[in-house]
């Protein structure tokens, strides 16, 4: 059913929660970063970039990310309004649309509607689109984003851990992180995760900042008890309209 995906204020959270990943005795790191524009192949392990779109008139007011598929990849460029994309992901057609709430396609399925977040800048900015397939033993370097990410697995589960604890997110799950927030991202569970991500940031900026001032405590791996540190809260999820 579709799911109208609202986040929960990352700054308010202050969360005792469970561990989100299960110890592994040998953990990888996803395979150098997500890699560039055009290098995707079906199948591929890792983060790629399979689309990035240019938005130089954002809609006023929060901002929300839908996810509609279609049956073939001509119906979703008929429906494609202002601020979408239209990717071929995990035997999907998907339209991506960044829009306020009430946003909708004409036709297709839709899927969630997530956020609200905060465009970074009032300049261009650059809608950076990336597909992820990874083990539930791979996890990514610490890094940031010069504005918001949005997720939403499609497929297995994710750990996010920021300063401010950890997130877990299920198949058919999605939030957003704030602008500047680092981070570290596990697979979670015992099966591949496939996911979608979004990064909105300014168009002069790369979407990918490594190396923050910030150092994880491996969170998302601590085994028994209450993870320390709090925790980021759950998104809100409601039935989409």
């Amino acid at each position: 059913m579709p799911r109208n995906l609202r986040l929960a204020a990352l700054a308010l959270a202050a969360l005792a929660a469970t561990p989100c990943v299960a110890q592994h005795d040998h953990r990888s790191m996803v395979p150098n970063g997500c890699q560039p524009l055009g290098t995707h192949k079906v199948g591929d392990t890792g983060c790629y970039i399979v689309a990035q779109e240019s938005m130089a008139d954002p809609p006023a007011g929060p901002l929300y990310w839908h996810l509609d598929t279609f049956a073939d990849a001509r119906a979703a460029r008929t429906a494609r309004g202002r601020n979408g994309s239209v990717i071929e992901a995990f035997g999907q057609v998907w339209l991506l649309t960044i829009a306020e709430e009430s946003w909708r396609p004409e036709g297709g399925r839709h899927v969630a509607t997530i956020g609200p977040f905060t465009p970074p800048t009032d300049g261009v900015q650059t809608a950076t689109y990336m597909v992820a397939t990874t083990d539930a033993t791979m996890d990514s370097l610490p890094h940031s984003h010069p504005g918001p990410e949005v997720f939403y697995v499609v497929e297995g589960a994710q750990c996010l851990e920021t300063p401010d604890g950890t997130q877990t997110l299920q198949a058919g799950e999605g939030s957003a992180v704030a602008a500047g927030v680092p981070m570290k991202l596990y697979g979670a569970g015992d099966t591949t995760r496939r996911a979608l991500v979004l990064v909105l940031h300014d168009a002069a900026q790369p979407a990918v900042m490594r190396n923050p001032p910030w150092k994880p405590k491996d969170l998302c791996l601590a085994q028994g008890g209450k993870t320390p540190g709090g925790a980021i809260s759950q998104p809100e999820y409601q039935s989409a309209r």
